[in-house]
């Protein structure tokens, strides 16, 4: 279940925002992972700084994640994001990242491997940051990310993740993600859970709905993951934020479906 797993987790667990598509599990060397993700997210209370707000706002995002397996050790990922909000719609911020296994041991209980990750987030289109209802801030960060995850014999698998982005434009910022997941694979389904804190060191104060000053989060979800076959599947997924600076409290859904080529 292991492979069949790997594009669902990469796409699941950096779904936007702080996670990033950096997962850890590794495509097989010369291995395709494809998936593809429509979200529907909602919110009616959004913080500006530190001040909530009753707005109202809805958000659909359909997108193309790809990880291909560069040797045993390391992949390549690529996201390509399309939001729409009301009449507003277009391609928002894509992700790059180079992934590589540091560190692994076995025993007889299972494995433990460290994964660490360099990308960056992009604007592939030039979408306006000046109408009422903005896909995004055009903003391009830098990042990295380390995880490390311990997979049991019977299926069950714990992982922590942190890094540090950082926004190179518009102006400089620096964010700490943290994430936290917890999660059974076998070969009937798979199930996870997981909580994430994301904080932006001096962030300021927003004056619309586009986290462009910065955003802080707590966010929980989880996911649900059915292979109809080896090579294909589908899945469900859940995520409230609870808190945070500068963005909304939003419930999201999204589903989607993955192949695995090669």
């Amino acid at each position: 279940m292991k492979r069949g797993l790997t594009v669902l987790f990469c796409c699941l667990a950096g779904w936007l925002f702080a996670q990033g598509p950096v997962s850890g599990f590794l495509p097989d060397a010369g291995k395709t992972d494809i998936a593809v993700t429509y979200a529907y997210e909602h919110f009616s209370k959004y913080y500006f700084g530190a001040q909530k707000q009753e707005i109202e706002q809805t958000m659909h995002t359909a997108s193309v994640f790809l990880e291909h397996g560069l040797s045993a050790k390391s992949s390549l990922i690529l996201s390509v994001p399309y939001l729409w909000i009301g009449e507003t719609r277009g391609l928002q911020d894509g992700a790059l990242f180079l992934k590589f296994k540091s560190y692994y041991k076995e025993d007889t209980n299972g494995n433990l491997s460290v994964i660490g990750a360099v990308g960056a987030t992009f604007p592939l289109s030039q979408y306006s940051t000046e109408v009422s209802n903005p896909i995004g801030a055009r903003a391009t960060l830098l990042q990295g990310r380390i995880v490390a995850q311990y997979n049991s014999v019977f299926g069950a698998f714990a992982h922590v993740q942190t890094g540090l982005d950082v926004r190179v434009s518009p102006d400089n910022l620096y964010a700490l993600p943290i994430v936290f997941r917890l999660g059974y694979g076998g070969s009937w389904f798979y199930a996870d859970g997981w909580l994430e804190y994301y904080h932006t060191f001096n962030a300021g104060s927003d004056i619309s709905v586009t986290g462009g000053s910065g955003s802080t989060w707590l966010r929980a979800g989880g996911t649900l993951y059915y292979p109809v076959t080896d090579r294909f599947g589908g899945f469900l997924g859940f995520a409230q934020i609870f808190s945070g600076r500068n963005i909304g409290l939003s419930s999201r859904w999204n589903l989607g479906l993955v192949w695995k080529l090669g």
